[in-house]
């Protein structure tokens, strides 16, 4: 229960920093992970999973942060949302594996699952930081990456 306590702190900590400090991918990052965490707690039985097999509605939501992470990853301007969204996608995988493999050792399944969401929340409070220092720096940060018509369609 200790670590449960843990995570949400380092949670709160991590996304109301990037909340405050970040810019918009920082912020939407945050949002997609307070959302992520508030859906995976109020999971029917949440607390009584066994590891023993897939848990599905855990699978979908990871899903639908995954979706949230790649919209992110895709349009802003910064390197940290593609390595935030491929160790999430590692956690998907996590889940496939179990799938595939339904001996694989129960706390094995929970801790390579769960532990992931570490440096992940670690990659926000840095990225949010780096954007404050860019700011300071230079005056100004841009926060999404602008759309690029192809040489055909210019002008």
């Amino acid at each position: 229960m200790t670590h449960v306590v843990f995570f949400n702190a380092l949670l709160l900590a991590c996304c109301g920093y990037a909340a405050w400090a970040g810019g918009a991918p920082e912020r939407w990052t945050a949002l997609v992970f307070v959302l992520g965490a508030l859906a995976t707690s109020n999971l029917p039985f949440v607390q009584y999973r066994s590891y023993h097999s897939v848990f599905w509605l855990l699978l979908a939501v990871d899903g639908a942060m995954l979706i949230g992470l790649f919209g992110i990853a895709l349009r802003a301007n910064r390197y940290w949302p593609l390595y935030v969204t491929s160790l999430h996608l590692i956690t998907i995988a996590i889940h496939g594996v179990k799938a595939f493999q339904p001996s694989l050792v129960p706390w094995m399944y929970a801790g390579a699952s769960s532990k992931i969401a570490y440096p992940m929340l670690m990659m926000l409070a840095v990225g949010a930081l780096r954007h404050r220092r860019r700011l300071a720096s230079f005056g100004s940060d841009c926060d999404w990456s602008p759309l690029r018509q192809p040489e055909f369609e210019r002008s």
